[in-house]
């Protein structure tokens, strides 16, 4: 069957009794995780918070499905219920899962176990997804990257569960410089809710403001910003810093991407009229303006799209590599600086 994100992340969290696995699929991992987490919760909360979570590999799975088969089918002495979340991409691991499915259908009776699925972008073709929507006993919920509402609505939503109030302003300026990732929103989320517990009054306009000069991760804008301004000395200054603070390659990677693509959806807007600068995820205010064109200029749409490339294959190399990544990092920053350096300024409409 479908189901919307709603049916586990509303008031109700509540499955149909009949549902033993659920694959969340979408195009914004955050997202996909942040759903998957609450459908393993309503299901926690119905096994009276007895389920215990457990994480199968894969590639694993692939190579040999009765890892799947024997987490799935065996019942807990003690009547508890395990609850298997697999992260996967595409048909990669379907035919197990579309096997236990079509068990699960024919015999009428879900079984006590449950599966998550996690998974990327599948279009209607997908044997996984068209399988899910049609089963009795299972379900498919597509989510989609957050817009600005949604992420001020979970910003808000968040706040009021640690019942910490905020200025409406306040709300609209920390949304508003939320990166479009649902991952990275929900850590920067995370610190504005221990800044606000008992601070005996609603967060203010100031205190954002406030919060985004003398946060860590500042420290992390600020060097990617000035890689892309061609600015050397000052980038490996902050790059020192964030090392010092144990930054992961991924994070590092991941957050360069998110401003590659912020200067990307720029140039495409060109010419569009209207304020570019808050059209764009986070918004480029007018104080902000003058830098962010002098940082687009340098970076024509070609030369950026190959720097998003690059960035993945690092980030391939980074999650083989583990600690090993920091070094190629560096290395990936001083090109990039070499790159802007050598770029002579030219209009952004060219």
């Amino acid at each position: 069957m479908i189901l919307k994100p709603a049916a586990v992340s509303g008031r109700a969290r509540k499955l149909d009794p009949d549902i033993w696995c659920v694959l969340v699929f979408g195009n914004d991992e955050g997202v996909v995780s942040d759903i998957a987490e609450q459908v393993a919760a309503t299901w926690k909360k119905s096994a009276g918070g007895e389920a215990k979570m457990l994480t199968l590999d894969d590639d694993e799975i692939r190579r040999e499905p009765h890892q799947l088969f024997d987490r799935i089918e065996t019942n807990s002495l003690l009547g508890e219920t395990d609850i298997i979340r697999v992260r996967t991409s595409g048909e990669k691991i379907s035919k197990p899962v579309l096997d236990l499915i079509a068990q699960a259908d024919q015999s009428g009776s879900p079984f006590n176990n449950k599966l998550i699925i996690l998974n990327g972008s599948l279009n209607k073709r997908s044997k996984l997804r068209s399988t899910m929507e049609a089963a009795k006993t299972a379900a498919a919920i597509q989510v989609f990257s957050d817009n600005d509402q949604s992420v001020r609505d979970l910003v808000q939503s968040r706040l009021e569960a640690e019942s910490v109030t905020i200025d409406l302003d306040a709300l609209d300026r920390f949304a508003a410089q939320l990166p479009g990732h649902r991952g990275l929103a929900n850590q920067e989320t995370e610190k504005l809710v221990l800044f606000g517990r008992d601070l005996g009054r609603a967060i203010s306009l100031d205190d954002i403001r406030a919060l985004s000069l003398t946060d860590a991760d500042s420290s992390l804008r600020e060097m990617i910003q000035l890689a892309l301004d061609g600015e050397g000395e000052a980038c490996l200054a902050q790059y020192e810093r964030v090392a010092e603070a144990g930054t992961s390659a991924i994070s590092i990677l991941r957050l360069l991407e998110l401003e590659v693509k912020r200067l990307l959806q720029a140039r495409s807007l060109m010419g569009t009229g209207g304020n570019i600068g808050m059209k764009l995820k986070p918004p480029v205010f007018q104080s902000e303006w003058s830098t962010f064109r002098s940082r687009l200029d340098r970076w024509t749409s070609p030369a950026l799209t190959r720097l998003l490339a690059a960035i993945h294959d690092h980030e391939i190399q980074a999650k083989q590599a583990g600690a090993a990544a920091d070094p190629s990092v560096r290395i990936l920053l001083l090109n990039i600086i070499r790159s802007a350096a050598g770029r002579a300024r030219s209009p952004a409409s060219r």
